[in-house]
């Protein structure tokens, strides 16, 4: 009987499991299959857990749009999407945010509005999107957008936050306001804080994105990239709903928990092409090798490349390598919150100026790029701020008292009030979204936190990639490209000639090998199925 060829595919998240899916459900059981997970669970970047007895998710969290997403198609076929118990983003019905600048100055709807108007319409315009001609409910600052993306349009070598920048600038210089102050909020001249504002909303951009600063962010690729229509929404019954969707249909004993590769041997002319080493010490043989690894593990793996350290042996060619160098990959983390009581309403933080006189140094600069702080859904004492590069990187380094304390400081530096620890008597409470002073009986009180911790994790590095100034879409199918490369016009492996070479023995998926989706988890889905009906392919399957 002939040797059923060997396929690993090394780790357990999105891609991965996907990709053993659907070989192991097309193939007739014409492979011998095995995911190998270097952490003790499956999920990778995907992680629901449970925080104050609410369901919460730790990685992934959104599917970003309905239409024709094959998530969402997962998670409704599975009936994932409904749950008799409350979740995280369960609901639209949390009270709409309320701004406060830093000196305890609530602004006014409007004003925040006109920013929101124009910072959405700067960025739906870098992305490539078509807006109506009365750009709906932008107004003047549709125009103004326009405008200015006119001047600009095409231009290569620039990034997101320059775009940003002198999208704001010609804002500014375009309508008429004065340099004066604005009622009820201090010092604040209209400048400052219309800049300020646009600031909190490129903040929030950046957890979306992963970079650390949005001047690192290409613009010519950001059109590049994809959403699906219609409402992003969460998985009532949490995203590792679909993970185990994903996986019931593997035979126990597929997926290995806390087998983490140390090496991959490969480019070989044996009847085994790819050698697998195990930090216990174990070996493997496989045919084919399927890496999903995130591309932080990759960047850190080719990094030691040159001496004996490397994740591949011998190294990846320059192709692979220099596309892994120049693509960005960004840490985002969350911050879970447990309060005292209920209905806790919306925060929108924003926040003076490094170099303003008018800065309260308490503050710690870690939450000066944080933009909100909320309930998870409508009826939760569970609060959630966002936080990314930098930021997010200390996050997972302070204690929970330095978390509180950091928390409790800047809340009552924005709001003007008095918000104090467990063990403290809080004189001010939320109480149906408002601040006000009352009895102790209905003091907030922060009782505990929880935060993710991608960035030291080292099954990760990180969160998810993005395009990089000095990188572009090519280098993302550079990622997606198998090895030993296949020379296109001669069908020959490249670098050697007529001779007999394993096809297909390195082969690549995850989020950072998509051109269009990366960053998301439907990006990781189809990349496990190229890479799957790749092998299909190869080996004449019917898929």
């Amino acid at each position: 009987m002939a040797k059923k060829p060997r396929i690993v595919i090394i780790g357990a998240g999105m891609a991965g499991l996907t990709a053993a899916n659907k070989l192991y459900t097309h193939s007739n059981n014409a492979f011998d299959l095995s995911v190998v997970e270097g952490g003790s669970r499956i999920g990778g970047r995907i992680n629901t857990s449970e925080f104050s007895a609410e369901k919460i998710e730790m990685g992934a969290t959104w599917i970003h749009g309905i239409g024709g997403s094959p998530i969402y198609k997962i998670a409704e076929e599975t009936g994932s999407l409904v749950s008799e118990e409350p979740w995280e983003c369960m609901d639209s019905t949390v009270d709409k945010a309320r701004t406060f600048a830093e000196g305890g100055f609530e602004i006014e709807p409007p004003i925040v509005e006109s920013v929101s108007g124009l910072f959405s319409a700067l960025m739906e315009l870098a992305q490539g999107k078509e807006i109506d001609d009365d750009g709906g409910d932008l107004g003047e600052n549709y125009e103004i957008a326009t405008r200015f993306y006119s001047s600009v349009n095409g231009l290569n070598g620039s990034s997101v936050g320059s775009f940003l920048r002198s999208g704001f600038e010609a804002y500014w210089a375009s309508v008429s306001k004065a340099e004066n102050g604005v009622e009820g909020c201090g010092t604040w001249s209209r400048r400052s804080l219309e800049e300020a504002i646009f600031t909190m909303f490129s903040n929030t951009q950046r957890t979306y994105t992963s970079a650390d600063d949005l001047y690192t962010l290409d613009y010519a690729a950001e059109s590049e990239y994809q959403m699906f229509p219609g409402e992003e929404i969460t998985i009532a019954k949490g995203y590792l709903s679909v993970i185990h969707h994903l996986a019931s249909v593997l035979p126990q004993g597929v997926v290995e928990l806390n087998r983490r590769v140390t090496k991959i041997e490969w480019e070989s002319n044996e009847e085994d092409p790819v050698k697998l080493h195990f930090s216990d010490g174990s070996v493997v043989f496989a045919d084919h090798v399927i890496v999903t690894v995130s591309l932080g593990v990759l960047k850190a793996g080719i990094e030691s490349d040159d001496g004996e350290g490397g994740l591949f042996s011998p190294p990846l060619p320059e192709f692979k390598s220099d596309a892994i160098k120049r693509l960005g990959y960004g840490v985002v983390n969350k911050l879970f919150v447990e309060v005292s009581q209920r209905r806790f309403p919306s925060l929108q933080l924003v926040f003076e100026k490094e170099d303003s006189e008018y800065r309260f140094v308490k503050i710690p600069w870690w939450m000066r790029r944080t933009a909100t702080i909320a309930p998870i859904h409508s009826n939760s004492k569970v609060l959630l701020s966002w936080f990314a590069g930098k930021e997010a990187l200390e996050l997972e380094k302070l204690t929970d008292e330095e978390i509180i304390d950091g928390v409790l400081t800047t809340v009552s530096c924005l709001t003007g009030k008095e918000v104090k620890k467990d063990n403290g008597k809080a004189p001010k409470t939320f109480t149906n979204g408002s601040l006000r002073e009352d009895d102790d009986e209905e003091v907030v009180k922060i009782t505990k936190v929880l935060t993710s911790k991608w960035g030291g994790d080292p099954l990760f590095r990180g969160s998810y990639s993005y395009v990089a100034v000095g990188s572009s879409g090519d280098d993302l199918d550079a990622m997606a490209e198998p090895l030993p490369q296949i020379n296109k016009k001669s069908g020959q492996v490249n670098g050697h000639g007529q001779a007999k070479v394993h096809e297909l023995q390195v082969m690549f998926a995850g989020e950072a090998t998509h051109r269009t989706h990366y960053s998301t988890t439907h990006g990781a889905y189809y990349s496990g199925l190229r890479e799957a009906n790749r092998l299909l392919k190869h080996y004449k399957c019917d898929f």
